[in-house]
């Protein structure tokens, strides 16, 4: 008589998450990265659990708005396991009854989303797990909170972008898309300063994800938080190798803190799973992640709303160019010979720039240039500021004006043609250096202008 000796399943990593509440900016944010690493857990044998707090309709409303499958979905209406792990409540306060009364724990309970517990018992456990989340917000018992907020806002040159181009937001009158550029506030429409730049986190991008998150939470409170007592308790992330023992664990400190590496949330994952898709899971535009090379951030940054503006001085700037040249004596023999002197200069060379010495839009303008390999442009500055212009340069300067309609210098020539300044535009709609440069038209630019000249020589 033979046995046959049944085979035993093949053990497996353990990947688990615990979300705070269902209904937080955490859970929502951290899951979307999760979500699209599922198949990179399957392929190297990693199985997921997703543990929540909330009931099962907040489970299966989170899972409609998120896309996270249930069967690795599971709840925790009390945070009785987060509990027993002692994860983090922010700083742990409580409130005296001899200091705050009831009747004042109820006033201030019913400006807060849910508003006042029906259950008398209940009043002062949720608020004290609201004075604790509200501490953490600001920064109070939740290092990385307040950094992490202000990152939101502000961009992150080390993170990949967070935002569709397609993604569109909707929070009452104000509406954001498709993508980073459009914003709609009533009957208000702009475009934002950073909306064409490519490859990075943009300031209010990941603001803006949290904003639709916000707007699922707030509009379905109710389904999602059943137990404000426990809406102070904080998440973690545990990973477990083929016999339980833990191969990383991380405790969330904070709001918003559910990872180590917040512009790279899953970068734990990279010794596990493919090292791009846990550094970039979610696939969008990315220059790496090095945050200090300069390189990245050429004609980005608060140089450019301050040259956006300049735009608006571009009449002040005309009246004063030529009272300039006025002062200084420039007649029309002057500036007939500068301005020969700039034809001959935009014909003879591929790319011809004119600065100020000590301009910072002119600086970053030959940074940019730099940056795209362009080593052969021509550098003609006529002097260290506008205010420090001889007669020969004033005139220069007002020939410029004359010919392109640009009051403001740096002044960009490639392959013949006049493309703007750094952030200024051209008359024809040209949308200047760093615009040109974000699209990837100013490198074709480059190459076009030198092969003309090739052509040329032959």
């Amino acid at each position: 008589m033979t046995t046959t000796k049944t085979k035993e399943p093949k053990k497996k990593k353990s990947l688990v998450i615990l979300l705070p509440q269902l209904g937080e900016f955490d859970s929502s944010e951290f899951c979307e990265q999760i979500i699209a690493v599922q198949d990179e857990l399957t392929s190297n044998d990693i199985t997921l659990k997703v543990i929540g707090i909330g009931e099962t309709r907040a489970a299966t409303e989170f899972c409609n708005f998120s896309g996270l499958s249930l069967d690795v979905l599971f709840v925790d209406p009390d945070a009785s396991l987060h509990d027993a792990l002692q994860l983090k409540r922010g700083p742990g306060w409580t409130l005296s009854d001899d200091i705050i009364s009831d009747g004042l724990l109820k006033f201030g309970l019913s400006t807060l989303p849910g508003g006042v517990p029906e259950d008398d018992s209940l009043l002062r456990p949720t608020a004290n797990a609201w004075l604790n989340y509200l501490a953490m917000c600001a920064g109070i018992g939740a290092p990385g909170t307040l950094k992490e907020i202000l990152r939101g806002y502000f961009g992150d040159m080390s993170a990949p972008e967070r935002f569709g181009s397609d993604d569109i937001v909707k929070a009452g009158f104000i509406e954001i898309g498709p993508g980073v550029g459009p914003v709609k506030i009533g009957p208000l429409k702009y475009s934002q300063w950073w909306g064409d730049e490519k490859g990075y986190q943009r300031p209010v991008e990941l603001a803006t994800v949290r904003l639709k998150n916000m707007v699922e939470v707030l509009t379905k409170w109710n389904t999602y938080v059943t137990n404000p007592t426990v809406i102070d308790r904080r998440g973690a992330t545990y990973l477990f190798d083929e016999n339980g023992k833990v191969l990383y664990e991380y405790q969330h400190k904070g709001v918003l803190t559910y990872s180590e590496t917040m512009s790279r949330p899953l970068s734990f994952l990279t010794p596990y799973i493919d090292k791009d898709k846990a550094r970039n899971p979610l696939g969008f535009a990315d220059t790496g992640g090095n945050a200090d090379d300069n390189k990245s951030k050429r004609g980005r940054g608060i140089l450019k709303p301050a040259g956006k503006a300049m735009g608006l001085l571009k009449p002040i700037f005309s009246y004063e160019n030529k009272i300039q040249a006025q002062v200084l004596d420039v007649e029309d023999a002057d500036a007939a010979s500068a301005r020969r002197e700039i034809e001959d200069a935009v014909s003879q060379n591929d790319v011809v720039i004119y600065t100020y010495g000590l301009s910072p839009f002119s600086s970053e303008a030959l940074g940019v240039l730099d940056e795209a390999g362009c080593s052969n442009y021509k550098k003609i500055e006529l002097g260290l500021e506008w205010f420090l212009l001889g007669k020969e340069a004033s005139a220069k300067r007002l020939e410029l004006l004359k010919m392109t309609g640009q009051s403001s210098l740096p002044h960009v020539f490639i392959g013949g043609k006049h493309i703007g300044g750094l952030f200024t535009g051209t008359a024809e709609g040209g949308p200047g250096l760093a615009a040109l440069k974000e699209s990837g038209e100013l490198q074709k630019m480059i190459e076009a202008a030198s092969s003309r000249e090739k052509e040329s020589d032959e």
